[in-house]
């Protein structure tokens, strides 16, 4: 990379406070023996501690390199308004990431910026709730895959820079997934792959300079390997395509549907089943699945940006392939939510095998009743 690539000084700020959020909520697993408890949010999914520590942390750290900046997270601090024990529990994790960044760093200039009280913290923590996608806006999913977070298994620290709705930067941090960066291609990602002694890896990405993958240590970054662009699945047959999927029943998307698109092409089903969907993009980024498939049962069915915003990058910047179902680019501009009216479902696939997958997707939908 080039001292004069756009988007550099930003790279390297995203790697820098998702290695720390990495490292806060690896700690949080650790302190807790990998028995980590959630609060249950308004929509009935969980939140721990970590999420918010983590949030709080990656917007102030940001916020004060890029004060004009706008901030997108997937927490908000009303649960933390309304429990002051909870907000305390936060707070004092908050203020143990930043003793540890103090104890690491000499030079104060090199320190990250932590709120200063706890009332800081909460409204740090609702920067996050910005609504709207134009300009610079920060995008952040604090702890994807919070269900599995909570029991030790694989989970992502992820953050992705949008301007006007494109990706341009991301660092997506893996704190329990075991990879060697020197040759982490085609490794069999799974849920009990963890890195039990360590702190897991990070992939990040610009947009058109590729994606690298680094150690993360206590103290630091190992240096970075940069992943090979594919043309193809590596000679892999269509019958041998891996489909990575939910775990079965866990999510509303059209599993059946899935299955019977695996097999149209002669593929078993389900393949790697991973619960986080940032973790998702990571395997598919690795080489160690093949196709992953979004297929909702009509277009009320939405979801969220931070839960594909940078991964996505990293993917495409291998050679992967993500459109809609209708053959569109996935459209990151129009707020928190990607709407199935813009973009109906998605179909990821390595480079290569698209046309096939999606002629089986084609298929499959047209036998609806």
């Amino acid at each position: 990379m080039s001292a004069d690539t756009p988007y550099r000084e930003e790279l390297a700020h995203a790697l820098r406070v998702v290695h720390a959020a990495s490292v806060l909520t690896k700690s949080v697993l650790r302190s807790l023996k990998n028995s980590v408890s959630a609060e249950t949010k308004a929509d009935d999914s969980p939140v721990t501690i970590a999420d918010f520590a983590a949030q709080a942390l990656i917007i102030s750290a940001l916020h004060a390199v890029y004060p004009a900046d706008a901030f997108l997270g997937e927490e908000s601090a009303d649960q933390l308004r309304k429990n002051e024990g909870l907000a305390e529990r936060v707070w004092q994790l908050v203020q143990q990431a930043q003793f540890s960044d103090v104890q690491q760093r000499e030079n104060a200039h090199a320190r990250l910026v932590f709120p200063a009280t706890k009332e800081e913290m909460l409204d740090v923590i609702d920067r996050g709730t910005n609504a709207q996608l134009k300009g610079r806006v920060w995008v952040m999913d604090p702890v994807d895959g919070t269900a599995t977070f909570m029991t030790g298994n694989q989970y992502a620290v992820c953050l992705c820079l949008l301007v006007d709705g494109v990706q341009q930067v991301t660092a997506i941090g893996c704190p329990n997934l075991r990879v060697n960066p020197q040759n982490p291609v085609n490794v069999k990602v799974h849920e009990e792959l963890v890195d039990e002694s360590g702190f897991g890896v990070i992939l990040s990405a610009i947009r058109g300079e590729g994606t690298s993958v680094r150690t993360m240590l206590s103290d630091g970054l190992g240096e970075p390997c940069k992943i090979e662009v594919r043309s193809s699945t590596g000679g892999k047959e269509i019958k041998d395509l891996d489909l990575i999927e939910s775990a079965l029943g866990s999510t509303s998307l059209s599993q059946a549907e899935h299955k019977a698109v695996a097999e149209e092409v002669g593929a078993k089903w389900p393949g790697t089943v991973i619960w986080s969907q940032q973790m998702k993009y990571i395997a598919l980024t690795l080489g160690a699945t093949d196709v992953m498939l979004r297929l909702p049962l009509d277009k009320a069915r939405y979801t969220h940006v931070w839960d594909h915003a940078g991964g996505q990058l990293l993917f495409q910047e291998v050679g992967g392939i993500i459109q809609d179902i209708d053959g569109g680019s996935i459209d990151f501009s129009h707020g928190r939510r990607i709407l199935g009216d813009n973009n109906y479902g998605m179909i990821a696939t390595q480079p290569g095998v698209f046309e096939k997958v999606n002629e089986a997707v084609k298929a499959v939908l047209a036998r609806r009743t």
